[in-house]
């Protein structure tokens, strides 16, 4: 009998390992079939790279797991511009995120939210959240609006600098990725020579994370250099 016992209290151990490891594979995967560079196919691990490299700085930024903003995404109960939106909107006017999504659900808008009184700052917070007014109607726009505030607060980066970047027609994302290899990544390179390694000698985000040592999951990781 003891022996039975035991048997069984292997077999749930070994069940229960396989279960917790299928469930961090299904989180990890977040819908990524390939998440690491293959210079076969180099530009095929990009959007992943992206990806989790943007979201490790947006949890960084609201005070969040990274976990935490793939498992929301993942169940999807919010779309990932509405997320931003909403964590930079809940922040600023020290409120819950779950009662700002809460009301799109009932069939509010940004623009409704935006112009509560409980959002009306003064100072360079509120010039801030007055300009995203005039184009919160447009949540790719205002995603990448919320995304170049965001990297000026945490790079202390000029203004004019992103917009250079930019007209070279580079994405939040990409502009994430590009400071975080700027500040942490020890090659001595400027963002424009990071994105010049994209534009001008066609180079996959994949390709350029390998030139900095780095995997496309590593880049996510980057940030807790900080710490």
């Amino acid at each position: 009998m003891k022996t039975l016992f035991f048997l069984f209290c292997i077999l749930f151990a070994a069940s229960l390992a396989f279960a917790m490891e299928q469930s961090e594979s299904t989180l990890n995967c977040h819908c990524f079939k390939n998440r690491t560079f293959d210079p076969r196919h180099k530009y095929a691990a990009d959007n992943y790279l992206l990806t989790t490299s943007f979201n490790s700085f947006i949890a960084k930024n609201f005070t969040l797991s990274k976990r935490e903003i793939v498992m929301m995404l993942m169940k999807g109960s919010v779309g990932p511009e509405d997320l931003l939106i909403g964590l930079y909107l809940a922040r600023e006017a020290e409120v819950d995120l779950k009662s700002l999504l809460a009301i799109l659900d009932n069939g509010g808008t940004w623009e409704l939210i935006i112009s509560q009184a409980s959002l009306q700052k003064t100072g360079a917070s509120g010039e801030f959240l007055q300009s995203l007014k005039t184009v919160i109607n447009d949540k790719k726009l205002t995603v990448e609006i919320i995304t170049d505030q965001l990297l000026k607060e945490n790079f202390v980066i000029s203004e004019s600098a992103i917009k250079s970047l930019r007209r070279e027609s580079a994405s939040g994302r990409e502009l994430t990725l590009i400071y975080l290899l700027e500040k942490f990544g020890g090659r001595n390179k400027s963002a424009a020579d990071i994105l010049a390694m994209k534009t001008k000698e066609k180079k996959s985000w994949g390709e350029i994370a390998l030139f900095f040592g780095l995997s496309p999951k590593g880049t996510g990781k980057l940030l807790s250099k900080e710490q």
